[in-house]
């Protein structure tokens, strides 16, 4: 034999002897520590304080739902308008839609940034968010335009030709968020803006869970989020996002 294989097979001669007598002259180690964790395991199991176990359960219950509840509004940005909102804000995935009588602002909605302004010739009646990149805009005349998401430009019209009436309802409402909507819940809670308060209510008991004052009358508030796990905020002359964080 080489020299040079007389390292190598030195090494595996001494591997063989030691897995020799690891395997019959000293115990699995590994082996013991599983018996001894099964052990252990059964031993808990069959010596359950059964007079206490409702008591456990129900303290494991209540530190399970305590910790669900752990729920936290948080602005993430606020910017100042020089419009009235007249329309609930609208997003999609990157952008935040705000409408004010005859215009519409779009902004990025992670840092506000204008994206464009469209301003057409009568108030606006009507707004939604269309399939094929395009927002559907109905004026007070009867004209629907279809502008495209990303750069404002008209993708086609259509004249209806009689006046058109949206809805008067200027409200706030209330909204709920499901756990579809967010996985991070349990059940569903309650999101309902009252003056200059935003109040979360559990959905199942009606405990009030977290309430967010601002500093003015809030006229306005999105649906939910559930991709940024936010909502958006129209009070006094400003927008806000607003951030739901479950700790």
């Amino acid at each position: 034999m080489k020299k040079r294989h007389y390292i190598p097979a030195i090494f595996i001669a001494i591997a063989i002897v030691l897995s020799l007598y690891y395997a019959f002259f000293r115990d699995n180690e590994i082996e013991v520590q599983l018996d001894k964790s099964r052990y252990i395991i059964n031993q808990r199991i069959r010596n359950i304080d059964l007079e206490r176990f409702p008591l456990i359960l129900q303290l494991e219950f209540e530190r399970f739902f305590r910790d669900f509840k752990n729920i936290q509004l948080q602005k993430e940005w606020t910017a100042e308008l020089s419009f009235d909102l007249t329309h609930t804000p609208f997003f999609d995935l990157r952008n935040v839609y705000l409408v004010s009588f005859d215009k519409i602002a779009v902004y990025d909605k992670n840092n506000m940034n204008i994206i464009w302004i469209k301003q057409i010739d009568e108030n606006i009646e009507s707004f939604t968010l269309i399939d094929g990149n395009n927002i559907l805009v109905i004026d007070s005349n009867g004209t629907v335009y279809a502008f495209n998401r990303n750069s404002g430009d008209l993708s086609w019209s259509y004249d209806l030709e009689k006046p058109f009436i949206g809805s008067d309802d200027l409200t706030p409402r209330a909204f709920q968020i499901t756990n579809n909507e967010d996985k991070r819940l349990l059940t569903s809670i309650i999101v309902l803006p009252i003056e200059n308060e935003i109040v979360i209510f559990d959905n199942m008991s009606g405990e009030v869970l977290f309430v967010l004052e601002l500093d003015d009358y809030i006229y306005f508030i999105s649906r939910y989020d559930q991709i940024e796990n936010a909502f958006y905020v129209s009070y006094g002359n400003k927008i806000a996002k607003i951030l739901l964080e479950k700790s």
